[in-house]
């Protein structure tokens, strides 16, 4: 089963989701979509995926519109990196 299939619940509301869980979240929850703390399951995802780890850190930077080193600085300071 791939990332994209596989099913999992929203942190926020519960519903089970069979899409990449952040597309939900930035629609459903914006105010949530928008904490850093979304940053560490993504992060997660992609890694688990086997995704690596420069990869990962690029790709949350441009969905959240943020620069890679402050997602790589967040990412370390919470113990996710």
């Amino acid at each position: 089963m791939s990332m994209d299939q596989e099913s999992r619940f929203c942190p926020y509301c519960g519903e089970a989701l069979k899409k990449p869980y952040w597309q939900h979240v930035q629609k459903e929850h914006p105010d949530k979509y928008k904490q850093k703390e979304t940053w560490i399951k993504l992060f997660k995802d992609y890694r688990a995926a086997g995704m690596d780890v420069d990869i990962s850190i690029q790709v949350i930077s441009e969905l959240f519109n943020a620069i890679p080193e402050e997602v790589r600085s967040f990412l370390k300071n919470s113990k996710a990196l």
